[in-house]
């Protein structure tokens, strides 16, 4: 059985298209899975997600498909007699890389079948392959938090390869993820907005700037300790994606929810439009914080954390 997390961004989410930097985490509590079996002689391969009721072959019209023959043309490898399962826990169309997560493990699982070990670079390279399917002009930070499972800071270069750094974290900070129970596709609320950048740049331009300048200051309180500079910046990051216009109404709910109910900042996650919200909450309220926000109609709750990579002696 092979496993890769979702993921959650913590600041820049749509500015990092347009070449600010980003910042992202796993979230360990919620993986997507991918079990192969041996079939019988000739069978080929079939892709079995029996969550969604379906099943494809290889050579079907997919995004899936195309990765998995990606991925065996990397390792020159012919089509395997093999069934591959998917199962997941990470909520759909909910901004927490589910498709990156289950790109990943179907990637890792086709290279245990064929006895390699691939990098986290290369993992993160095929999938990013699917993404482009899926999304249209994703930023790549899905395919690489799930990749290299660790909190990074990502950015597009206009030459070469993105700048990927891991986080420095100075305390262990907590978090309340919701889900608004709203699907959305992020293919469609970045090409929203891209059509909105392509018609008035400049406006958008001076958005993005000011998402990248507080995703900066956003690294610093995070390896730091002063939560409620981390968690202000966080809601500001929030008002900068409300200016966007890509949240929603009932993001905004749960958002003002968590914060009065004692969060120290909230903000949507993701592409928005729907999906989930993030709170950074003092360790003793993250419980007080969860059930505010199921009566406020989350649909799903839970709690992660990061963890300190350094230590402040």
């Amino acid at each position: 059985m092979n496993s890769a997390p979702g993921k959650l961004i913590l600041a820049g989410e749509h500015a990092v298209v347009y070449g600010q930097p980003a910042l992202a985490m796993p979230i360990a509590a919620l993986r997507a899975s991918v079990a192969a079996e041996l079939a019988p002689r000739g069978a080929g391969m079939t892709v079995h997600a029996p969550d969604l009721g379906l099943v494809w072959r290889l050579r079907a019209t997919a995004p899936l498909s195309d990765l998995a023959q990606r991925t065996l043309d990397y390792l020159q490898l012919p089509e395997p007699d093999l069934r591959l399962t998917i199962s997941s826990s990470i909520p759909i169309a909910s901004g927490m890389g589910s498709g990156a997560a289950v790109g990943a493990a179907l990637v890792r699982a086709l290279a245990e079948q064929a006895g390699q070990q691939l990098s986290a670079q290369v993992i993160s390279d095929l999938v990013y392959q699917s993404e482009k399917a899926f999304h249209g002009t994703p930023s790549g930070i899905d395919n690489t938090v799930v990749a290299y499972e660790q909190p990074i800071l990502f950015q597009r270069q206009t030459q070469g390869e993105p700048l990927i750094a891991p986080l420095a974290v100075g305390d262990q900070w907590h978090f309340v993820v919701a889900d608004s129970g709203i699907a959305s596709e992020t293919k469609a609320v970045v090409g929203d907005l891209r059509q909105r950048w392509l018609a008035a740049p400049e406006p958008y331009n001076r958005q993005f700037v000011a998402v990248g300048n507080l995703v900066r200051q956003i690294q610093v309180a995070l390896a730091g300790n002063d939560a409620e500079l981390f968690g202000h910046l966080l809601s500001q990051n929030h008002q900068l994606l409300q200016m966007l216009g890509v949240s929603a109404e009932k993001l905004d709910y749960l958002v003002q929810t968590a914060l009065a109910a004692g969060a120290w900042g909230a903000k949507m996650s993701g592409a928005g439009w729907g999906g989930i919200m993030l709170a950074l909450v003092p360790a003793e309220r993250a419980s007080h914080v969860q059930q505010q926000l199921q009566a406020a109609g989350a649909v799903q709750t839970w709690q992660t954390s990061l963890l300190p990579t350094y230590s402040k002696r």
